[in-house]
């Protein structure tokens, strides 16, 4: 073999090749000489995935000043700033979408091995990746050329624009003065009762997701606590709940946020303690949160000098990153949140638990070590609220980090409480230590154990006027690709098929994006739609895809080459993934739905909540 062409880009070359690897398609492309890296991806996803968590621990452990960055920097007794890093949280999904193309690259880096190649020639308009290319072609002495795409320039100048236009420093201060013009109407809201509450239990979450009907009683209810709340007030069981405020259609504003924490806290018959983590908020605080981050702005330079020459050629896919843990928005931001966190725990009475909502985000880990430093019982229970996903990096460490005991080390909650089979074997195969797994009922699925999987199962043969439920994605652009597929698929599909389009509540769908389907748009929840509904067609990430499995619908899911397979459906017999029109088509169609009644126990569903109750109220030992 001798010339590889490398094809990152929407169309199909038309020049000659040797041998073709498409970038960003998982199309299984049965010609010789043609291959999909994403599927290259999926056929060593073991050691892909072991390989890049091994990179992220051999970060911390890299020398600076005779110390491991872990060490270096160490911003209190037990606690290294390391571990709020975008780094370390590793959140391919949204916040560091170059860890895919990483990973991708560390398989390309393999394949160059194993197949003699005397030049690569590279399409893309990722800069960033033909950098890394290029310097992977050197290291392997492999001539390189790089074909630029020029991206369509958005002439367009906004205010966001502008602001990521400027330097970092400058960024800073300007977002802390943002945050404390949005937060501020929060301060102070619910600390009296918290430093006089006599819970000793005490739960930590967005304050978001909130039940309309139970505000409008001036009653506080979260989906994502779903019953939990019911119990802890039919028991009369005492807590405090901690409140990350983030803007929604129900509370657009602090203010309103303000009113609903100070109408929970005078709720007659409640035993409920409510504040929020800006309510903590005091001009010293401030002022200590920017000494913290001018003391990591000034490790910047040594950190970012070590971890280029550790990363190789992979350092222009991490270097953004970097950069942005050090001294961008994401330093100021996890600084801020650390120094809040620290004053609500040491401002609260000695308490027998907790319990925070486990997504591996940087603040929490902050949060760890706030509650651990304040003294606070060693029973503190991070729940994974949704799924989990073999891709989804951010519940992945080398397993390592888990037996690294030095001081510094990685902050971990005493346990972590798993929402079923699926889960638990997830975390077990990734290294997690077993005795730190208890189990307990997943709450925000709880209402699948009135379905019945098999009453509800179809045989998507025999349909006429099938409707297919679609549920759309966080981000916009994900939810606009499975939509253009919807479309140029719908010419190919044999019956009339009512589709219910349900989107995403962070990103809403407009009847114009849909023009051409037989179709409705509807906010309904996720259960009363599924009843609704024969097929699920959904976006990759998305989580309501495991709701209609375990609903027992036929779920089809589309795959994006550009990331990889992060869906919580990944390796789960009976589900459909497809990359193209034509493979939709066919699905929908109803092809290949033999094993439709086949469903495995994805979460614990008992509605009582025993498991949950044991932790309430027993002790874990």
């Amino acid at each position: 073999m001798d010339s590889l062409l490398v094809w990152d880009a929407e169309s199909h070359p038309i020049d000659d090749y040797d041998t073709l690897i498409y970038w960003s398609s998982f199309s299984n492309v049965k010609e010789d000489k043609i291959f999909s890296l994403p599927l290259l991806v999926e056929e060593n996803a073991e050691s892909l995935r072991s390989k890049y968590l091994k990179l992220i621990y051999e970060f911390g452990e890299a020398r600076v000043d005779n110390q491991s960055i872990i060490e270096y920097l160490q911003i209190r007794q037990n606690f290294s700033y390391w571990w709020m890093t975008l780094l370390v949280e590793k959140c391919n999904y949204a916040k560091s979408p170059q860890i895919n193309n990483i990973i991708k690259l560390m398989a390309l880096e393999k394949w160059l091995h194993e197949n003699n190649h005397k030049k690569i020639q590279l399409v893309t308009s990722n800069n960033e990746l033909a950098d890394a290319v290029s310097l992977l072609s050197k290291k392997l002495l492999i001539d390189f050329e790089w074909k630029k795409i020029n991206k369509e320039k958005n002439s367009s100048i906004s205010i966001k624009k502008i602001f990521y236009s400027i330097p970092s420093i400058i960024q800073q201060p300007i977002w802390l003065l943002r945050y404390l013009v949005i937060n501020w109407q929060l301060k102070g809201v619910g600390v009296k009762q918290w430093r006089e509450s006599s819970a000793t239990t005490t739960f930590v979450s967005y304050f978001l997701n909130i039940i309309p009907e139970k505000l409008k009683q001036g009653e506080y209810g979260s989906r994502y606590w779903a019953d939990m709340v019911g119990v802890l007030n039919k028991k009369q069981y005492a807590a405090n709940w901690l409140h990350l405020y983030v803007k929604s259609d129900l509370l657009p504003t602090a203010k309103k946020a303000r009113e609903a924490i100070q109408t929970f806290n005078c709720q007659k018959d409640s035993r409920q303690t409510h504040a929020t983590l800006a309510s903590f908020l005091t001009i010293p605080l401030i002022f200590h949160t920017l000494k913290d981050c001018y003391s990591i702005l000034k490790l910047k330079k040594s950190v970012c000098k070590v971890l280029q020459s550790k990363s190789d050629y992979l350092w222009p896919l991490l270097k953004k990153d970097c950069q942005e843990s050090m001294g961008g928005i994401t330093a100021i931001s996890m600084l801020l949140n650390f120094n809040l966190f620290e004053r609500a725990m040491s401002e609260l009475p000695v308490q027998k638990r907790g319990c925070y909502l486990r997504e591996n985000q940087g603040w929490e880990f902050g949060f760890i070590s706030a509650w651990k430093s304040a003294g606070h019982g060693r029973n503190l229970l991070g729940f994974p609220h949704t799924t989990l996903a073999y891709w989804d990096l951010r519940f992945f460490f080398d397993p390592r980090s888990y037996r690294r005991k030095e001081q510094g080390g990685l902050p971990l909650p005493d346990y972590v409480g798993v929402n079923g089979e699926r889960a638990k074997q997830m975390y077990l195969d990734g290294g997690y230590p077993e005795n730190d797994l208890i189990e307990v009922e997943s709450l925000r699925f709880l209402y699948l154990s009135y379905f019945s999987a098999h009453n509800n199962a179809i045989d998507a043969k025999g349909l006429k006027n099938k409707v297919v439920l679609v549920v759309g994605d966080y981000l916009s652009q994900n939810t606009a690709n499975q939509l253009k597929l919807l479309s140029l698929a719908v010419d190919n599909l044999e019956s009339l098929i009512h589709f219910i389009i349900k989107p995403h509540p962070a990103c809403p769908i407009n009847m114009r994006d849909v023009s051409g389907l037989n179709c409705e748009i509807s906010t309904q929840p996720i259960d009363e739609l599924l009843l609704m509904s024969d097929i699920v067609y959904s976006s990759l990430a998305t989580a309501a895809a495991v709701d209609a499995y375990c609903a027992g619908k036929l779920v089809i899911t589309i795959l994006d080459g550009k990331s990889l397979n992060v869906s919580p459906l990944r390796g789960v017999s009976g589900v459909l993934f497809v990359s193209n029109a034509k493979e939709l088509a066919i699905a929908i169609n109803g092809v290949e739905v033999d094993e439709l009644e086949q469903r495995e126990d994805y979460f614990y569903l008992d509605v009582e909540l025993p498991r949950w109750k044991e932790w309430l109220i027993g002790e874990k030992h």
